[in-house]
């Protein structure tokens, strides 16, 4: 009768776990072939790099390879939150503008806790569009307000 388990070893001896090498004097699989059936691929980060590239000392980028900086996925601490001129948006552009600003700005730090480099990155441009919008509209409506007060103080 076969176990509903797979294959089980001969009675006496322990199954092999994850990540421990086969008993002495059995074969192990060669490097880059897949596991047989029921066991566990190997943990990731084990294969080569790309092009035979490896890290250099300390985590710096090897020989040959880009820095990273705004712009390249691995820096996402370099995305910025616009948080103070959002805030600055309440007052100048209005407070539809500024409580959006907030909270697109609110999203842009999570989304960086969560590593999300890509959704970081778009709620920080939104955030910086809105900041935009909401100034612009905020300068056009504080220079009619004063031409305003002008006219109408001229024709009193």
């Amino acid at each position: 009768m076969s176990s509903p388990y797979g294959p089980q070893p001969p009675y006496g001896q322990q199954p092999q776990q994850y990540g421990q090498q086969p008993p002495y004097g059995q074969p192990s699989p060669p490097y880059g072939s897949p596991a047989p059936y029921g066991q566990q691929p190997g943990p990731y980060g084990q294969q080569p790099g790309p092009y035979g590239q490896q890290p250099g000392p300390y985590g710096q980028p090897g020989y040959g390879q880009q820095p990273y900086g705004y712009g390249m996925p691995g820096d996402i601490n370099a995305i910025p939150d616009y948080k103070g001129w959002a805030i600055a948006t309440i007052f100048i552009g209005g407070l539809l503008f500024g409580i959006l600003a907030i909270m697109k700005s609110n999203e842009v730090g999570q989304y960086k806790m969560q590593g999300n480099y890509q959704m970081a990155e778009s709620a920080s441009n939104t955030t910086r569009t809105i900041c935009l919008i909401g100034n612009i509209l905020g300068g056009i409506g504080c220079v009619a307000a004063i031409i305003f007060l002008i006219v109408g103080l001229s024709a009193y």
